[in-house]
Formats: structure tokens, sequence, C-alpha cells
């Protein structure tokens, strides 16, 4: 059953749409029919709106709706991630896709040392964006996740528990089984551009009592590491 995001919509019990780019993709591109069941969200709220199709023309569509289920897709933990920015815009795509399914809360693209120089244009963030919109109906998620580039690899640091990894066991690393989150812990998970953050970046995260994590001996490339280690921590919590 399709899943389609309807952001600041007030759901009630006949719902018509006339909004010519979502008109065009439930008649053309989904070939949506009367009778035919939609599920619609809203994006902030933690419900699924189950409708049917009961009228259809060239300039609007209408359902009934058929029942409010309640969900519980999300983590109750804020997972933020900063990605280093990679070398390809396919990577980026990946990245946003994949870590929008596991269930992060914001996306965070930051240059790092390594980083090849990329331009990310408004029509590119564009794209980025649709690919997370898609990612999160076709996941189940009812919240939305937020997309974000900045300039720093460390800011402000909040209160919060941050991690970093690391591509080499020291004393102060810890391998992944062992990092504790409490519930309701906002999580910032730094990873690394392709050929890891430099000496001077790791330096940077030490001094602001950054949490380093081992991996282990095979190294995740970096469209991978987010999404895996979100989702081995949120299933542990």
């Amino acid at each position: 059953m399709q899943r389609i995001l309807l952001q600041n919509t007030q759901f009630a019990d006949i719902l018509e749409i006339s909004e010519k780019q979502l008109h065009h993709q439930l008649t053309r591109v989904l070939r949506a029919r009367i009778g035919q069941e939609v599920v619609f969200f809203d994006g902030k709220n933690r419900e699924d709106h189950t409708y049917t199709m009961i009228h259809i023309d060239k300039k609007s569509v209408s359902f009934k709706r058929e029942q409010t289920t309640k969900k519980n897709s999300e983590i109750e933990n804020d997972f933020v991630l900063y990605q280093a920015i990679p070398n390809k815009l396919s990577k980026l795509e990946y990245i946003v896709q994949k870590c929008s399914e596991v269930g992060f809360s914001k996306i965070v693209f930051f240059p790092s040392e390594r980083t090849q120089k990329i331009v990310i244009s408004g029509n590119k963030r564009g794209r980025l964006e649709n690919i997370m919109k898609e990612a999160i109906e076709q996941s189940g998620r009812n919240s939305l996740c937020t997309l974000e580039f900045c300039d720093v690899i460390v800011d402000e640091i909040p209160e919060w528990m941050n991690i970093v990894f690391h591509q080499e066991l020291s004393n102060d690393s810890k391998p992944i089984k062992d990092i504790t989150i409490k519930k309701g812990q906002t999580v910032n998970i730094y990873v690394w551009p392709e050929w890891g953050f430099s000496d001077q970046e790791i330096q940077k995260f030490e001094e602001n009592d950054f949490q380093k994590v081992y991996l282990g001996e095979r190294v995740l490339r970096c469209e991978t590491a987010g999404a895996v280690t979100g989702f081995f921590l949120s299933q542990n919590l």
C-alpha cells in the first residue's frame, strides 16, 4: 500500500487533494483508481491515516478515511549524523536514503580536511531532500529527518553523547558494543570521509571529549558506517 507524506494537513473523514504535483503523482505516476487504498501521514504525529479513493477528475481526487493507526516506528533517542562530505554525489544520496530509513532525526554534512571538493547546488540539495522523503515514506517512519550543511567539523558541542570513529584501537577508544546510551539521550555520530579523519581533526575531537569508537579490523566505508552504527545502537536501547 502506498504511503504519502502530506505536511500541514488536517486529516478529515473526507480528504480532497487538488495540489497539481500531488494530483499528478497519484493519477499518473501511481495510477491510483477509485476504490484503491492509500496511506497518508503528516511527518509529525505518529499516525497513519488509511483512505480509499472515492472520486477522481482532471483537477482533484477525493478520499474517504477508513481508519487511523497509531504507530511506534521511531527511535526514542535523537540520533544525529555528522558526515564528512564524501567524494561523490551518489554517496551523499546513499547516506541520506539509508540513514533516513534507519531512523536518524538529522543528517549534517560538513567538509573535513580530506574531503574532495564537491558542489552542492540547490537542485542537488532538492534531490537529496526528495530521496529522504521517499525513504521515510517507504520505511514506515512517521517523523521527518532534517538535512543540513555546515562549514566546520566541530562547532558548539551539545551536552550529549558525541561519538567519533577511529581507525585504531587505543586506551581511550571503545568497541561499538561497549557504548551505553541512556533512554532519551541525543547521540551525535561523526563519520569520517574517504581515508579517514586527519590527526589534527582527531586531536580536535579529543579536546572536546568525544568518545572514540573502534569498529574492528575491517574499516567500514564512509557511506556505510553511519547507517550501520545507528541501527546497531538503536537496537540496544
